[in-house]
């Protein structure tokens, strides 16, 4: 019966301990600077590796029809036109495509540094947090995303920035800056 007891109470305050760490404020920080470090490392990797065919390739995949809004038909002559764009260097494609992964190789070394500087400074935290915030309403503003050609992922990229990244990037500059 102490023994119960005791074990009882020793797994009820590891419990406690468990949820309060996990229902805890830093929560908001940390989850969506996890997910955005995990996208970063799966989209820069594609991106840098396979090079600016597969982006092509990837996004005819993905277009639709802006009409009917249905996925458009593949030519047959799709996979040679690709190629002819990304071997063509004077093509302004490929000055666009060097200058996305110049910005995108910014923002791929920028992200995990500041997620150092914010693990080994916890002062800094809000202030990762308020540029996180503003970059989320600076996508929102995008005008592909208003534009929903392929409703279900254009509905849903958006609507995870309204109840994700703004609640928990948001909400914990909120809560550092003015509440704590």
């Amino acid at each position: 019966s102490i023994t119960f007891t005791l074990v009882s109470t020793v797994c009820l305050t590891t419990l406690n301990d468990t949820m309060g760490a996990i229902l805890s404020v830093e929560t908001l920080f940390w989850t969506p600077l996890a997910v955005d470090l995990m996208l970063l490392a799966t989209t820069y990797s594609l991106c840098r590796f396979s090079g600016l065919g597969w982006f092509l390739k990837t996004m005819k995949e993905h277009s639709t029809d802006a009409d009917e809004g249905t996925p458009l038909k593949k030519n047959d002559d799709e996979d040679a036109d690709i190629q002819k764009l990304v071997n063509d260097k004077s093509h302004p494609i490929n000055e666009v495509w060097g200058l996305a992964m110049i910005a995108y190789s910014a923002y791929g070394c920028l992200l995990p540094w500041a997620t150092y500087v914010a693990y080994t400074n916890p002062d800094l935290r809000p202030s990762l947090s308020w540029a996180m915030t503003a970059l989320m309403l600076f996508k929102l503003t995008e005008t592909n995303v208003q534009k929903w050609n392929n409703e279900a992922q254009d509905k849903s990229k958006m609507l995870t920035i309204i109840f994700f990244y703004l609640p928990t990037y948001g909400g914990y500059a909120a809560y550092k800056s003015f509440f704590e």
